[in-house]
């Protein structure tokens, strides 16, 4: 395994909650892990410290590194602007069956185990929604933004307080969209943004 190989690794596990804003990543460990020298396992982290995806420690040690509060914010920011266009350019001609499908996307979503699946419906259910703008490179900026929300999903387990707040707030931007009210969809969307990344922040993490 190389360095590439090894950094796509931990950069899921990161992307997906499995190693939390705060993690200490211990070279000998990675290095069993991964069944090669501490090398490559070197490479890997120096070039993800610099990438931003792990913060060096008074000790020394290097950790998983999460959203600063600002960046939360930007990233809301960003997203809010992306998406909301995206949801008024659409909202007037979505059909009976766009929101029969986000219904039920949303409806699964509320059942999924697996934080990866979790993903792919939320991703199809704002991609139903978002999808009579027909502004297919808007649509592939605003996925690529939501994978930097992923290690979310990992902290929405099924019957959690956070999965039905999830599941509610979709509910909410569905309803403004059945009744064609843009205004009530932005503003229940901007909510929804503000929650999703609020959990993105270095919560966890320890100087």
């Amino acid at each position: 395994m190389d360095t590439n190989e090894i950094m796509a690794s931990l950069r899921q596990d990161i992307e997906t909650g499995t190693l939390a804003p705060g993690a200490v990543l211990k070279q000998e460990r990675l290095a069993e892990r991964f069944g090669v020298s501490r090398q490559p396992i070197r490479q890997a982290l120096d070039r993800m410290l610099a990438s931003g995806l792990l913060k060096r420690r008074p000790d020394r040690s290097l950790a998983v590194a999460g959203l600063s509060e600002e960046q939360a914010r930007e990233l809301a920011e960003i997203r809010l602007s992306l998406e909301a266009a995206a949801l008024e350019a659409s909202v007037a001609a979505l059909t009976e069956s766009d929101l029969r499908k986000a219904r039920r996307l949303n409806d699964d979503l509320l059942e999924e185990d697996d934080p990866r699946l979790l993903e792919e419906l939320d991703i199809a259910f704002h991609r139903t929604l978002y999808g009579r703008s027909e502004n297919q490179r808007m649509l592939t900026m605003i996925d690529d933004l939501r994978r930097e929300s992923r290690r979310a999903y990992a902290r929405q387990p099924k019957g959690s307080t956070a999965r039905d707040q999830l599941h509610a707030e979709h509910q909410a931007i569905i309803e403004a969209c059945a009744q064609k009210d843009t205004a009530r969809a932005r503003a229940a969307l901007s909510r929804h943004l503000q929650h999703t990344t609020a959990g993105l922040t270095r919560e966890g993490d320890e100087e």
